[in-house]
């Protein structure tokens, strides 16, 4: 089975084996919203024509994802790595056999006139300046998360998002998730009771999946090929070095390491689900730096409790241990956990079900008096009660939370309707992976200052 859907064949029997193993229950699956995953003619007047900044890792998946949806079409891309634009041109003539111009200097891009809007997949700490750059020229943006590097960008970029009137979506995909909508509708209805504590755990086990270099780095990388200079940016002036170039998100210099690669999928998710519109009141962090010690600054693993006004949540990642991500939203009705691309939702009567265990701390004719008034009031005999059933939700075969979120930003650009996940949303997110490493290198509880926009001990 691929990470992007199951057959219903084999959905129905996988979930039925689940459902089992709690309490025999219903199996649904999802219905996608079609627009994204079946492509179809658009009349040429209605084509977006937007352009790529960064082709690495994901800027190329964003590349070979977006122009093959319905009525986009990239017209120029961008990256410091004359390589890369090589790569851009294989990703798109293989789809439409044609090829554009390519450059090193995004200015020129944000020049054209015959680009509509952005796409940017680049390091942390030049996400604040393209985007306020892409808004001054009056272009909308989809940037990848986390949104920023440092806490005071955020409001930067929100202004430069408001005043200029443009379209700016975070790439956390959690935010356009089928998935995540129908536990958010599980909870909104209240079927779950009151939701008090939400539980994420996830981990990696692998070089790769924590950015050991080499990740693998280019043979042939050099400053000839490759402009080190433009991009450190704003980060401190270094000798060329290919390790931090290709691990970056290990460096404080560019990224905001475990927070800013994986916390902010998390975060979004529960952000969107519990209806969150600012940042975390407090945040206290522990963990450390036991297997990559490879010249990096960040942690390999990190545990950090977020408090909110109404709910607590608890997020712990590992890059020393392979786990699922499971996430779990705990009511006084029921808990919904996601997994993959599955969620359930398992109710609690919140009753006893049996006299109370603390009437065994009497002598037997209490007890036998306790017991009879108890079975009194409750007629049901113990133990004879109907499990209550659990549901499941299954995404459909070939469903792509990537996609969608793209498919909903270029939505927006073509609509003028607001972006799902806009500069306010993915601020609250970022804050949230700053409040979790500020807490675990300054070792003190990190708490947001809402009246001064910043994170104090």
């Amino acid at each position: 089975m691929g990470k992007e859907g199951i057959s219903r064949r084999d959905f129905i029997r996988r979930t039925s084996a689940a459902a089992g193993a709690a309490a025999a229950g219903k199996s649904i699956l999802l219905d996608a919203e079609a627009a994204a995953a079946s492509p179809r003619p658009v009349p040429a007047g209605d084509t977006l024509r937007f352009g790529m900044i960064g082709i690495g890792m994901r800027g190329s998946s964003l590349l070979r994802t977006s122009i093959q949806l319905p009525g986009v079409r990239c017209v120029e891309a961008c990256d410091l790595y004359d390589e890369r634009h090589v790569l851009a041109n294989s990703i798109i003539s293989g789809v439409t056999r044609e090829t554009v111009p390519t450059t090193r200097r995004y200015q020129e891009l944000l020049e054209n006139k015959d680009i509509d809007c952005i796409v940017a997949a680049v390091p942390d700490h030049w996400h604040m300046r393209i985007i306020v750059d892409a808004s001054n020229a009056g272009k909308d943006i989809y940037c990848e998360k986390p949104m920023t590097h440092h806490v005071s960008e955020g409001f930067r970029i929100i202004d430069a998002e408001q005043k200029n009137n443009r379209i700016l979506q975070i790439g956390s995909q959690r935010r356009s998730s089928i998935i995540f909508a129908k536990a958010k509708e599980i909870i909104d209805s209240g079927a779950a009771g009151d939701v008090r504590l939400v539980e994420d755990t996830m981990g990696r086990n692998d070089p790769c999946g924590a950015w050991v270099y080499p990740y693998p780095p280019p043979p042939a990388l050099s400053p000839e090929n490759l402009d080190w200079e433009t991009w450190l940016g704003s980060a401190p002036k270094r000798p060329f070095d290919p390790r931090r170039y290709v691990s970056w998100r290990g460096y404080l210099d560019y990224g905001e390491g475990i927070p800013g690669d994986l916390y902010v999928h998390l975060l979004t998710g529960v952000h969107y689900i519990m209806g969150v519109t600012a940042p975390p009141e407090r945040a206290y962090s522990a963990g450390g730096l036991f297997q990559w010690k490879d010249g990096r600054d960040y942690p390999d693993q990190m545990s950090t409790l977020y408090e909110y006004p109404n709910f607590r949540l608890m997020i712990r990642v590992t890059l020393d241990n392979n786990s699922d991500e499971v996430i779990r939203f705990m009511g006084t009705r029921g808990t919904v956990e996601i997994r993959g691309q599955q969620v359930s939702f398992s109710p609690q009567d919140g009753k006893d079900h049996s006299l109370c265990y603390y009437a065994s701390s009497y002598p037997a004719k209490i007890h036998s008096e306790l017991s009879k008034a108890w079975e009194a009031k409750h007629p049901d005999v113990p133990g004879t009660a109907r499990p209550l059933e659990a549901t499941i939700y299954q995404a459909p075969q070939g469903y792509n939370e990537s996609r969608q979120h793209l498919w909903n930003y270029f939505q927006s650009v073509r609509t003028r309707k607001p972006s799902v996940e806009d500069g306010t949303f993915g601020n609250n997110a970022s804050i949230a992976c700053h409040m979790a490493n500020y807490s675990y290198f300054k070792k003190t509880m990190a708490v947001w200052d809402g009246d001064s926009k910043t994170i104090r001990g």
